[in-house]
């Protein structure tokens, strides 16, 4: 079988498609802003030298600097560091942090206002050039600019790794699903009745065992909920693994050669059917109204509720691809199921799972504005676009709150629909290739 040549397909209609083109570089900006939002929003100086000596406050892990045993320097005082007197001075394109309040020019100043600064004797000036809010500010004097760069790092990275969750769950049940059907996973008795033993005591183990630990981690969030779900994930697969081997090995010694097929296609299409019938948004509402807001069980909901699609695709995509002619060689020559799985028929089916991945990512973006603006997405002090959204809906007066955050959430989404749409395009154009006679 002819492999398709989607990539080359792509490359060669992205240098024709401006469209296309425009939202790549569109994507690509948001991600590189993402990256290095630190250094193009901070109210620390990226380079200063004071008293002959070069400090990086940006760069340094450090809180403080020791410049003599009668001075010390924290890199934490905020505005203060506009009126220190220093040789040399380069702070970033924006001179502020998301949390960085600046009462002289609160409530809500607007792009095209006049700002003031107040000096250290007292006196108010119009604000530097290099100090400008570019954006205007909120309602407590928060620099809006910095707000939406860092909220571009929270959107980027729950796009990104919520599908790659969903991604994982998604197309590990599917093509479990698709390849194998329900006749073709034999087990012994033993085997069987083990495996759902195993179920059983994985389930136990994770919800009632372990349930003042998820408690706990949900509360916590972060680095230490991440560790919970790995050491859960380790010892389910651990002991499914045991209770597997135990139950083939028991049932070769017993000499019980009698096998049933195991229903895997029917046991995962009724689990997403199960799921779908779920309202996914209010699911997420539920979940993080009644536990602390965090970037990470944000992630983790809208990942473990977005496999679906993609599983469903992934069904339909190895159910066709299992009776073409290339499999049927490949069994022939010996090779394993997970070898024609993964070497085989996953190559061929991923450009037209790219498609549903990209379209989930511009879904999760969707998300976690919806739910910053509502108050139950990320924490409540964190630079979101979802937030500034929420504040410019209580001071309506305050439109550029809503005009900047909803360019941005427009602009993202309508890239990663653009290129998903585009990449479904060359799918077909290149099996239309591949079907024609030569």
């Amino acid at each position: 079988m002819k492999v398709l040549r989607t990539y080359s397909s792509l490359k060669e209609l992205m240098a024709r498609n401006r469209a296309v083109k425009t939202a790549l570089r569109i994507v690509i900006v948001f991600t590189m802003i993402a990256l290095l939002a630190p250094l193009l929003a901070n109210d620390k100086p990226l380079v200063c030298k004071y008293k002959g000596k070069w400090l990086f406050p940006a760069f340094s892990w450090s809180h403080q600097y020791v410049v003599s045993p009668q001075e010390t320097i924290s890199y934490n005082m905020g505005r203060e560091w506009k009126f220190i007197s220093a040789d040399v001075m380069l702070f970033p394109p924006c001179a502020y942090s998301p949390l960085s309040m600046d009462v002289d020019n609160a409530p809500g100043k607007s792009p095209f206002n006049q700002q003031f600064i107040t000096y250290q004797n007292g006196r108010t000036g119009p604000l530097p050039l290099k100090f400008r809010h570019w954006l205007g500010t909120t309602q407590n004097g928060n620099d809006v600019l910095s707000n939406m760069i860092y909220g571009t790092r929270i959107a980027m990275a729950i796009g990104i790794f919520s599908m790659l969750i969903a991604s994982l769950l998604g197309i590990t049940l599917g093509a479990c699903a698709g390849f194998f059907g329900n006749d073709q996973l034999r087990a012994g008795y033993i085997s069987t009745a083990l495996n759902g033993f195993a179920v059983f005591t994985i389930w136990f183990y994770g919800f009632y065992v372990r349930s003042e630990t998820w408690a706990a981690s949900l509360s916590a969030g972060g680095f230490l909920l991440i560790i919970n779900i790995m050491v859960t994930l380790i010892v389910s697969a651990l002991l499914f693994l045991l209770f597997n081997r135990l139950g083939t090995w028991l049932d070769k010694k017993t000499g019980i050669v009698h096998n049933r097929y195991l229903p895997v296609d029917t046991l995962i299409s009724k689990l997403i059917e199960v799921l779908n019938s779920i309202p996914a948004l209010l699911l997420i509402i539920t979940v993080s109204a009644m536990t602390r807001p965090s970037y990470t069980l944000l992630i983790m909901i809208i990942g473990l509720l977005s496999w679906t699609n993609i599983a469903r695709l992934t069904r339909a995509e190895f159910l066709k691809a299992k009776q073409l002619d290339y499999v049927t060689s490949c069994r022939a020559v010996g090779m394993s199921n997970l070898q024609i799985m993964q070497k085989q028929i996953l190559p061929n089916v991923l450009p037209v799972l790219l498609v549903q991945i990209i379209f989930g990512m511009g879904g999760a973006v969707l998300a976690e504005a919806s739910l910053s603006f509502i108050g139950v997405g990320v924490p409540i002090n964190s630079a979101s676009w979802g937030h500034l959204l929420n504040e410019g809906r209580d001071h309506f007066p305050y439109w550029w709150l809503i005009l900047c955050p909803g360019i941005c959430i427009f602009l993202l989404i309508f890239s990663y629909n653009t290129i998903a749409k585009h990449i479904g395009k060359t799918n077909s154009v290149s099996v239309k290739k591949v079907n024609e006679p030569e």
